[in-house]
């Protein structure tokens, strides 16, 4: 349905205003992912009328726009800028970056971000019982580290906040010390679970449609599974593969410390309680797999009156990111009924018919688009549940990864 030249690339400068338009882009790759750091990457000829625009030293901290039919897909910084001359007399530049979500993981929550950080007066950055809705807490969050509410320097230049709409749920409560604020906000997103079946709050930072600057935007994902369905029978799914492995942990034991008393010199030896959180696994494919897990949860004083909304923050974060994982990659055929961007997006549920498993339906993941000027638009879209990037991922790597999440939240205890 998409052609190359479907796609309008922009040019921005370091105060995001847009600066000119690329047209002989030889290939276009963006790999976007759902409540994650997408990624792009451009090769281009060095002659094109507005190529000069893209050296970092004729425009530093400049960035890319990415629009399909006038609507942002993604933006972001120039990060990889590279030049090369064939034999043949042909020049071409070689660029690659991040989306602008990158800022999101480059900021740290700090426990009381109003302050220098040689003067905190916190030990976490604490939300309990709260009254406002899901989507504001997330928006205060990025406001207060990176926003135009954090201290100047911090503040992230251009960046806004929007208006909250007031979606997800009250009541959450949770504390942060130094994790990064994109973990902190997949975190609080998934602490709210959205329509039936449940989805999750989408969130993005990205080039402003309207006007100069960068804006964290939340959205809701949609229920598409009975209007979004691939299969090789409705002649809109090219190809497909899946993976299903059983799940790492479907039953969390939390160790739960009590929280310092003031006075009380031994109160960091308080002997730990613990907690039992189960989950009924969604997919069926593994019945009654039970798989143990012991988390440290820090410290929740179990008198405190949100000691059981803080224990199920923790305890749904670790059972449902140990669950049995359903992954599957496609290339669909996009038709006039049903087009990625138009008909569904990133974190919506869709369906998909593969054999052996029949009917999967679960949230989009990633959705890798190559727009190449000779042969159009490829897309590869990968379905799947909450620990889900792509099953092409080597395993050493997905371990490495939930590695570093374990050693990022030792780190930050207090």
């Amino acid at each position: 349905m998409y052609g190359p030249r479907d796609l309008q690339v922009y040019v921005r400068n370091s105060s995001h205003e847009i600066i000119g338009q690329l047209d002989d882009f030889t290939q276009v790759k963006l790999a976007m992912r759902y409540n994650a750091v997408s990624n792009w990457a451009m090769d281009i000829s060095a002659t094109e009328r507005n190529a000069g625009l893209l050296a970092p030293s004729l425009n530093p901290n400049g960035g890319l726009i990415f629009k399909l039919y006038g609507s942002t897909l993604l933006s972001g910084p120039i990060h990889t800028f590279g030049y090369a001359d064939g034999s043949d007399g042909t020049e071409k530049f070689t660029l690659a970056g991040p989306d602008d979500t990158q800022y999101l993981a480059n900021a740290l929550v700090w426990p009381s971000p109003a302050l220098p950080i040689n003067v905190q007066t916190s030990a976490y950055y604490t939300v309990t019982n709260s009254a406002s809705y899901t989507e504001t807490l997330m928006k205060n969050l990025v406001n207060l580290n990176l926003g135009p509410g954090a201290i100047t320097e911090r503040r992230k230049s251009g960046l806004t906040v929007e208006a909250s709409s007031n979606r997800g749920k009250t009541g959450q409560s949770f504390k942060y010390r130094f994790e990064t604020v994109l973990d902190a906000l997949t975190e609080i997103a998934r602490g709210a679970p959205i329509g039936t079946p449940p989805g999750y709050l989408g969130f993005r930072i990205r080039q402003k449609d309207a006007s100069a600057g960068t804006e964290f935007q939340v959205y809701a994902t949609t229920n598409r599974r009975d209007t979004a369905t691939f299969s090789k029978g409705r002649n809109n799914l090219v190809s497909s593969s899946y993976q299903v492995q059983a799940p790492t942990a479907s039953y969390a034991i939390l160790g739960a410390g009590q929280a310092a008393v003031d006075g009380a010199a031994n109160s960091a030896a308080v002997a730990k309680s613990l907690y039992g959180y189960s989950r009924v696994d969604t997919q069926p494919v593994f019945p009654g797999y039970r798989v143990e897990s012991f988390v440290d949860v820090g410290e929740i004083d179990p008198t405190a009156t949100d000691a059981q909304a803080q224990l199920d923050e923790k305890g749904q974060d670790a059972v449902y990111t140990g669950a049995t994982s359903v992954s599957i990659s496609m290339q669909p055929q996009d038709t006039p009924q049903l087009a990625f961007a138009k008909d569904y997006f990133l974190g919506d549920q869709v369906t998909v018919v593969v054999p052996y498993e029949g009917v999967i339906q679960e949230q989009v993941r990633e959705v890798e688009l190559t727009f190449n000027a000779t042969s159009g638009l490829t897309t590869e879209i990968t379905v799947g549940t909450e620990a889900t990037t792509s099953h092409k991922t080597p395993g050493f790597t997905k371990r490495i990864n939930a590695l570093r999440y374990v050693v990022a939240k030792i780190a930050t205890r207090k």
